[in-house]
């Protein structure tokens, strides 16, 4: 069996299923495929929840703190 592989006697359900979907082409060409996710490479900010509520409800965002 190849390193990384799944002992097929201990796949779960969940696994089965994604297994599978895998194998269908299902995950193939999904939107944003191939494109780094958002955010990615940015400084962590501790606040980030607090200013993504903020930024969909359209109204003004606290100061990003300078460290």
């Amino acid at each position: 069996m190849p390193i990384g592989q799944p002992d097929s006697s201990h796949e779960t359900y969940a696994d089965r299923l994604v297994r599978e979907a895998m194998e269908q082409g299902r995950f193939d060409d999904l939107p944003g495929s191939g494109k780094p996710l958002p955010g990615a490479g940015e400084h962590d900010d501790d606040l980030w929840w607090v200013r993504d509520w903020l930024r969909r409800n359209s109204l003004d965002q606290p100061p990003r703190s300078s460290e």
